[in-house]
């Protein structure tokens, strides 16, 4: 890379002086034999090249226009620093890492921080020992060659380890993700253990040296210390030892403390800590992004986006030693072992363990006892429940897994077909094995359909159909809850956990019912505008595969059903959507008194109170819904608003102080 970038003359710049020659006869002359609209294509010549010989003026396309206010001189890594610079330096590096990790192109954060375009200078051994004599020693050149390049690599590998783990796929979110390294070294090649070791050297080196007060010495360290303990939560398996990786976040805290303590200054506007940052380095960068300059981040805001990731890495310590399948909801799978420790075996156990809760070998031992012949079901109804670990983003994942978890309901419906005809009574618990498949189906179904809400998908025409739909899955859901509390074990954890799931689905049937019915005027039953609507909104139920599967599916939308349903409700005189949210709120106001909402929650039981207050708060606010049916011609339902930030699933009624 350049080390300088070159101011050109105006008047040598194309276009300008006395020089200039109007070719367009040229082009002209040479274009005359070409048809208009067709294009002619040069061996190696492809359409970016052919773009990007165009100066177009555009700043984020135009990769020779600079702006007068992106202009910077010659950057100079040997320049020396103060340390209060330095700490500076290392914050907004903090900043643009936060933004890369919400989401932003290295080219645009990470990479604007110019001394990693030279950390090969940054070494001692080649430094010219006509620098050494002119360092001031305010500005020890230590600061450089020893405290900053050490954090640098701990930075670039920090992003090593965190690019691989986003290129394996294995998080979820990873769709907007961008991989692009501008061929920019991450120290890929680099031990974690070197650069660990370097961070030491310089943390060490702080603690002892004399040459510039205590003050910035610790604020210094602080910063060290933070980066060497994030690299090493990276590193870490907190699944071989929790213990050691809850130690590193709480050791990441006090330096946080530390640091917010001791904030670094705004350097004066002579400072050479501001020629530290390019913001346009993308297009010094073998690229294909247009430029986009991101904004930088208040400290405060740089580090709450650091104490989110520490809140993450603590929730995962907690999660390593929650050993529960309905707490995780879904796990982490290398291939080998799941949560790092345990077999697939140990997944099927758990499964219908913590759903029927009775052991798997009960469930084995009376499916052999009754099975007619030698070969048995089970291990191929065990492959099918594996399907549903892999792990891509989750709205999209549980989509893709209702096949499999279908697969998964139509072998266990066989098996326990097959258990009838060889006398298995019909209300033994084993005969509820299609119904533990279909409750986790359900509940991935629900999901789908709420988080749709969430993420702002459904236009207004689509929201009553939605509701309604939701209604209808938490009916059948229900229903499969009744028929285990017969069976399940009344002091086990499982019984527990489905008593407060019948509790919460019926509150959710409820408020979704006069939901669908407060909106139901937004519906539009124009055929050309709500069939391709709904086959785009619910393609997932539509998948050839399912013609495989011998089982009707169960929970799938019906279009066809929604008019019905509609004169239905209208003629239902004694349905209140009011009432039905006063019900809502009655059923989850009880739950939140209990205090402990049993089950699985565990230590996330606190959490699970506060969805549950969430919702009360939505039930609060629809209390301006219609009384009955009859009301409904009177209720304006652009009154009706979604807003995520006061609720993700449901919607409140606006009030004219609202609107005020």
């Amino acid at each position: 890379m350049d080390r300088m970038i070159v101011d050109i003359p105006e008047e040598t710049m194309p276009g300008a002086g006395f020089h200039f020659e109007d070719v367009t006869k040229v082009f002209t002359d040479a274009a005359a034999a070409m048809e208009s609209g067709s294009f002619m294509f040069m061996d190696d010549l492809t359409l970016h090249d052919a773009m990007g010989a165009f100066e177009i003026g555009e700043p984020r396309l135009d990769s020779g226009l600079i702006a007068e206010e992106h202009r910077t001189p010659q950057f100079d890594p040997m320049t020396p620093m103060l340390p209060q610079e330095l700490c500076w330096i290392l914050d907004r590096s903090f900043s643009y890492e936060m933004e890369w990790h919400s989401g932003n192109l290295l080219s645009h954060t990470v990479f604007t921080l110019l001394y990693i375009h030279f950390l090969a200078e940054l070494d001692f051994e080649y430094i010219p020992p006509r620098l050494l004599a002119t360092f001031d020693p305010s500005r020890p050149p230590e600061l450089l060659f020893l405290v900053l390049k050490a954090w640098v690599m701990g930075l670039l590998k920090c992003c090593d380890l965190s690019w691989r783990e986003l290129s394996k796929g294995g998080v979820q979110d990873v769709e907007d993700w961008q991989s692009e390294k501008c061929d920019v070294s991450l120290l890929e090649g680099v031990p974690v253990k070197f650069v660990i070791s370097s961070l030491e050297d310089a943390s060490m080196w702080l603690l002892k040296t004399t040459k510039f007060g205590v003050l910035w010495r610790n604020a210094l360290r602080a910063r060290i210390i933070l980066r060497k303990t994030i690299l090493q939560l990276m590193q870490s398996d907190v699944f071989a030892n929790p213990f050691e990786y809850q130690s590193l976040i709480d050791l990441a805290r006090e330096q946080m403390m530390i640091i917010r303590s001791h904030p670094s200054p705004e350097p004066e506007s002579s400072s050479p800590a501001y020629h530290a940052f390019d913001p346009c380095i993308a297009r010094r960068l073998k690229t294909f992004v247009p430029l986009r300059i991101v904004p930088v981040p208040s400290p405060e805001d740089t580090w709450k986006a650091v104490d989110a990731l520490l809140d993450g890495w603590q929730e995962v310590s907690l999660l390593a030693q929650a050993h529960s399948l309905a707490t995780w909801e879904s796990a982490f799978y290398d291939g080998l072992l799941i949560l790092n420790k345990f077999t697939f075996t140990w997944t099927v156990e758990r499964f219908f363990h913590e759903t029927l809760g009775i052991p798997y070998d009960v469930i084995v031992k009376t499916v052999v006892q009754h099975w007619p012949s030698d070969v048995s079901p089970l291990p191929h109804m065990e492959r099918i429940l594996g399907l549903w670990l892999n792990p891509p983003r989750r709205r999209r994942h549980l989509a893709k897994s209702l096949l499999d978890w279908h697969k998964l309901y139509d072998a266990l419906r066989e098996i326990t077909t097959e258990l009838e005809k060889n006398n298995l009574p019909k209300n033994h618990i084993v005969m509820q094995l299609p119904n533990v498949a279909l409750i986790w189906r359900l509940s991935a179904i629900r999901e789908v359909i709420f988080s749709a809400f969430q993420l702002e998908l459904y236009s207004l025409e689509e929201r009553p159909f939605a509701y309604w739909y939701a209604a209808q899955v938490l009916e059948e859901h229900l229903s499969c809850l009744d028929n285990l509390l017969d069976v399940v074990p009344k002091d086990s954890s499982a019984f527990q956990e489905i008593q407060f799931q019948h509790q919460l689905l019926t509150a959710l049937q409820a408020i979704s019912t006069a939901t669908f019915v407060s909106c139901m005027s937004l519906l539009t039953f124009d055929r050309d505008r709500m069939r391709p609507a709904f086959f785009r909104r619910y393609k997932w139920a539509f998948r050839p595969e399912y013609d495989t599967v011998k089982t009707p599916t169960v929970g799938h939308p019906e279009l066809h059903r929604l008019k019905n349903a509609c004169a239905d409700v209208l003629q239902d005189e004694l349905f209140s959507p009011r009432g039905a949210v006063e019900m809502t709120q009655s059923i989850l106001t009880g739950l939140v008194q209990m205090g402990s909402s049993g089950g699985w929650a565990n230590l996330w039981a606190t959490d699970r109170l506060q969805f549950l207050d969430h919702l009360v708060e939505a039930c609060k606010g629809l209390e301006g819904l219609p009384t009955s049916v009859r009301d409904m011609d009177s209720f304006d339902v652009g009154t009706l608003k979604w807003d995520v930030k006061v609720h993700p699933w449901f919607p409140f009624v606006e009030t004219k102080a609202d609107a005020a």
